[in-house]
């Protein structure tokens, strides 16, 4: 070590500039202490300041980036509660779309019982009204039979003289006689 100190010596006097002088006597250390004295009086100033004035960017930087979270935080309660209103809307329109297809349901339900009721009393008053008339088909064309039958067997048995008879006594039967 002792060796690296006398070369750095030995080649700032070779070339006569600056260089390290180990003598503290020539070396001139008031200069030195003056000069690093000036330094930091100044320096520190400026150093200071710099310092300083980074120290209120970062504050600044700092607000600024709170101010912008708390909006954000603000901003996101909003949608949040603006979501939960959609939600809750969305929930009320399918509830009611459900109930009114539930209505909807029981009316064309009901609607279909009353023409399935309508259709069957149509059909039963169709039924009775067919059955009626071929009833009454049947008693004419029985009451028609009957007369034949009547008239044929009649005609053997009635003569003109028991025709006579007949209408007398019907007629004294009405009191004409």
């Amino acid at each position: 070590m002792g060796t690296l100190l006398f070369l750095i010596e030995a080649s700032s006097e070779a070339e006569g500039g600056f260089g390290f002088k180990l003598d503290l006597l020539e070396s001139n250390i008031i200069n030195l202490v003056i000069l690093l004295g000036v330094l930091f009086y100044y320096g520190s100033k400026v150093v200071g300041n710099l310092l300083a004035e980074r120290r209120a960017k970062i504050a600044e930087k700092i607000q600024e980036a709170e101010a912008k979270q708390q909006k954000a935080a603000a901003t996101l309660a909003e949608e949040q509660e603006k979501l939960a209103q959609a939600k809750e809307t969305a929930e009320k329109i399918r509830s009611d779309a459900e109930a009114n297809a539930q209505k909807a349901k029981e009316a064309i339900l009901a609607q279909g019982a009353k023409e399935v009721e309508k259709i069957k009393a149509t059909a039963q008053a169709d039924l009775n009204s067919e059955q009626e008339r071929a009833i009454a088909e049947l008693k004419q064309r029985v009451a028609v039979l009957a007369l034949e039958r009547v008239e044929s067997q009649l005609g053997g048995i009635l003569n003109d003289e028991a025709q006579q008879k007949l209408i007398d006594r019907s007629i004294a039967q009405l009191g004409g006689n």
